[in-house]
């Protein structure tokens, strides 16, 4: 079959390109008012962003000459602004790239489950205001998560030895773009041994796991100074 022809693409024609460059001013200026209280404040690193997006694809930004040495025909490939989530065009095509890193060069051909780790609503105003505390969350989930796949049929003898292995990605929104902060993980099924071996996980009662997840997360915003009331009220709301 003949490969297709290249179609350049054409940001600047989309509603989405439209919608950015002819609002996102006004709404950087009216942020602190309108939107603060419940979005959190305005990342210093949005601005970048949207100005790479808004050059993504534009000739006058730079360019590659790709040329066939079979026919001799020549087009201008723009550069991109490589930029995940915001520009359709690169977040798809990084998605893909990433997939196949993992594949050809990450995972082991062992098995593997997927853990979502998500945080109840009235919890997820402390990660807007301070996103540093995603990070420690991310920590706490494989803190935990490891020791779970280590005790899940993982004989006494070898556990010392057991080496679980994960790939770890935080998310800060859900499907209606609203603010949710949750942990994607895909994990290794097991642990792996000296020498190589692979013990495979057999035990996947998750209500200890959940527990834990949960007073870890409490202490984590006690540590920040979440009053102790509270946090009684909220442990007792999670584990009713």
């Amino acid at each position: 079959m003949d490969a297709q022809a290249y179609i350049q693409r054409k940001p600047r024609q989309s509603a989405h390109f439209q919608l950015v460059e002819d609002c996102f001013e006004a709404l950087e200026r009216a942020w602190d008012g309108c939107y603060a209280s419940k979005y959190g404040y305005w990342r210093g690193h949005v601005q970048k962003i949207i100005y790479e997006y808004l050059d993504c694809g534009d000739l006058r930004h730079g360019f590659a000459r790709v040329r066939c040495t079979d026919c001799g025909h020549e087009y201008l490939l723009p550069f991109s602004c490589k930029r995940r989530h915001f520009c359709p065009s690169c977040h798809a095509r990084r998605v893909v790239e990433f997939g196949e890193f993992l594949v050809d060069q990450v995972l082991s051909d062992v098995p593997h489950r997927q853990w979502v780790f998500t945080l109840p609503k009235m919890l997820r105003v402390w990660f807007m205001h301070d996103r540093k505390l995603l990070g420690e969350l991310a920590r706490i989930t494989w803190k935990l998560l490891s020791k779970f796949i280590k005790a899940s049929g993982i004989d006494d003898a070898s556990v010392e030895d057991a080496s679980p292995a994960a790939v770890i990605a935080i998310q800060t929104f859900g499907e209606q773009v609203n603010f949710n902060p949750h942990i994607h993980v895909i994990a290794a099924d097991g642990c792996f041994l000296d020498g190589g071996a692979f013990s495979e996980a057999w035990a996947h009662d998750t209500a200890p796991l959940n527990d834990a997840f949960a007073d870890a997360v409490f202490k984590l915003l006690s540590d920040r100074g979440l009053s102790d009331s509270r946090i009684d009220m909220f442990m007792s709301i999670a584990k009713s």
